[in-house]
Order: structure tokens, then C-alpha cells, then sequence
């Protein structure tokens, strides 16, 4: 019997290969119901994230960490946030990450204005348009193929992330004013 079909199993690769392949997923029904927008924004977040940590991972496993507690149990670490990942990303001394136009700017909205609305949400009336989401989210695409690129996956093709990565792209294109 294959185990991954008795128990869920994730990993730092297959989690972040899931939140990409659900960007997708619900990238592809928001013209059929808007709410999906919620859903693609919390999922395409987490797939930058955590493809930023695999990419920071494989550089220095410590640096995804806050505390130096080096001898503590990784499970009983804290993860450095989304903001910190995508810092060091950036300055990486062996491949450091450039950021094009307004990337830095739609890392802050993504992470703040857009995910941490969507899923902290409070009682309160929010609308936003497709373009809103797609403006913000389309240029950090260039920041998944970064993570991406050069990385030795175990479980996962490239080429169909790439695919993904791709398929994000294009519907989202569609919404940018």
C-alpha cells in the first residue's frame, strides 16, 4: 500500500507545490464566483513563502529560523516571517534576488493589505475589484520562478510548476487595467 495515500504527508516541497497548484485552482473559478479571490490570495501567498523558504533553506537552513536555539527541535522553532524571507532573499550574498518595478510594493500589499485582510478578516464590509488582486499580485510571479529556478526538487517536476507559474500568470493578466 502506498503510505501517501493512507496519511497526509507534507514537506517543505510539497507544501509549497500544493499552495501553488491551489493558486490555480482558484485563480480559475473566481469568474464564476468572486469569494475564490480569498482563496487564491491566501494560497498564493503561502506558495511564495514557502518557496522563499525552500530557496533560504537550501543557502543556510538556519537563516529560516528567528530564534538561535540551533539544538532545539525544528518543530519547536519559530519561522522567520514573510517580510524577513523575502529580505533576505533579497540579500542572499551567493544569489541575491533584484527586485523589478513595484515588487517591493506588492510584497507589502500582498502580505498585508490583501492575505492578512483575507484571512483575518474582521466584521466589517470589503469589496475589491479582480484588477486589485491582479495588479498586486502579477509582478511577484518573477519571484516564484526566482525560488524555483536552480532548485533541486525531490518529489516535483519543474517544468510543471513552471506550468502553474504559467497558468497564474496568464489569468491574472486578464485582470490588469
Amino acid at each position: 500500500m502506498n503510505i501517501r495515500k493512507k496519511y497526509l504527508i507534507l514537506d517543505g516541497e510539497s507544501n509549497a507545490t500544493d499552495y501553488l497548484s491551489r493558486s490555480v485552482e482558484f485563480l480559475e473559478k473566481i469568474d464564476h464566483d468572486r469569494v475564490y479571490l480569498k482563496w487564491f490570495t491566501i494560497a498564493f501567498h503561502g506558495a511564495i513563502y514557502h518557496f522563499m523558504l525552500l530557496k533560504l533553506h537550501k543557502a543556510n537552513s538556519e537563516q529560516i529560523f528567528r530564534d538561535s536555539k540551533i539544538k532545539t527541535h525544528p518543530l519547536e522553532r519559530e519561522i522567520i516571517s514573510f517580510q524577513k524571507a523575502y529580505s533576505l532573499l533579497k540579500n542572499d550574498p551567493n544569489n541575491p534576488y533584484t527586485p523589478l518595478g513595484q515588487q517591493d510594493v506588492c510584497i507589502k500589499e500582498l502580505n498585508g493589505a490583501l492575505r492578512n485582510q483575507m484571512m483575518h478578516f474582521r466584521p466589517t464590509l470589503w469589496a475589491a475589484e479582480p484588477w486589485y488582486f491582479a495588479e498586486a499580485c502579477h509582478p511577484l510571479i518573477e519571484v516564484l520562478k526566482f525560488c524555483i529556478e536552480g532548485y533541486k526538487f525531490r518529489q516535483t517536476e519543474t517544468i510543471g510548476l513552471l506550468k502553474n507559474i504559467e497558468a497564474v500568470e496568464e489569468i491574472l493578466k486578464k485582470y490588469i487595467s
